[in-house]
């Protein structure tokens, strides 16, 4: 499961890692496993809105939060 293999290092090799992101919690902190599958979750219901615009709107909130870390309750930090 992607979620226990990610936790170390708080990102997905191939995705976060590869671009020097990681996920906290909104404190700063390592997201805990019930965070983690929860944002997991999220996503889907991210991908049920239409024209991605769960997505988009990272690109608009003042911390840069896509709906599913809205959701969760995360944020993605760069390195």
């Amino acid at each position: 499961m992607r979620i226990l293999r990610a936790a170390k290092k708080q990102a997905t090799w191939g995705g976060k890692q590869a671009l020097g992101l990681y996920v906290t919690d909104l404190m700063g902190n390592p997201v805990t496993f019930g965070r983690s599958s929860g944002r997991y979750f999220a996503k889907i219901i991210t991908g049920m809105i239409p024209f991605g615009i769960g997505y988009i709107m990272a690109g608009f909130t003042e911390r840069k939060q896509a709906l599913h870390d809205m959701i969760a309750s995360c944020l993605v930090l760069r390195r």
